[in-house]
């Protein structure tokens, strides 16, 4: 199982990775635009859909990075509070939030997959066509392999938490708040 773990955190740094690599060239290209927009009233054509593309592609390339670390934001006043008093309740209200979160994913899988479908068959596209224009399947494909990330995410989160319910120790030392490298 070690090996499995290994390879998905591999992924998710690769994926993180991929993720910040296109912030930067987002941000080249950001600038290059407002430079030639204000230098040369010539801006480069395509950036505001280019931008809207990337954001959500972005988000899901880094979201099961950001689940696994721990900076997902969320309120840990009664969580904490539960592993002080009733660590095996705590443990298993825990397993259950997880458990909510995968059917989230799942949930939120299935309704891209339609999404995605269509672009891929239909070659949807955002833009102006004969001018410029940017494939919008790729973008739904990241959005799917994030909501499969997620998914394993919560998954592995769920039974690290049954786990401790039962008092038996966690399925792996990685802890939700720790980094991975």
């Amino acid at each position: 199982m070690s090996v499995l773990l290994r390879a998905y955190t591999r992924t998710l740094l690769v994926l993180n990775s991929m993720g910040t690599a296109w912030i930067f060239m987002l941000m080249l290209v950001i600038v290059t635009d407002v430079i030639g927009r204000t230098a040369f009233t010539r801006p480069l054509p395509g950036v505001p859909e280019l931008v809207s593309l990337s954001i959500v592609a972005i988000v899901f390339l880094q979201l099961p990075h950001a689940l696994r670390s721990g900076r997902i934001t969320r309120v840990e006043s009664l969580s904490d509070w539960l592993a002080a008093h009733a660590p095996r309740f705590g443990a298993a209200l825990q397993g259950i939030y997880s458990l909510l979160g995968a059917a989230l994913f799942v949930a939120l899988f299935l309704a891209l997959q339609p999404l995605f479908e269509r672009a891929w068959v239909n070659n949807d596209y955002v833009g102006v066509e004969g001018y410029v224009t940017y494939p919008v399947w790729p973008v739904r494909l990241f959005m799917l392999i994030g909501c499969v990330g997620g998914t394993i995410q919560y998954l592995l989160f769920a039974l690290t938490d049954f786990r401790l319910a039962a008092g038996r120790a966690p399925l792996e030392p990685i802890a939700k708040t720790e980094e991975i490298a």
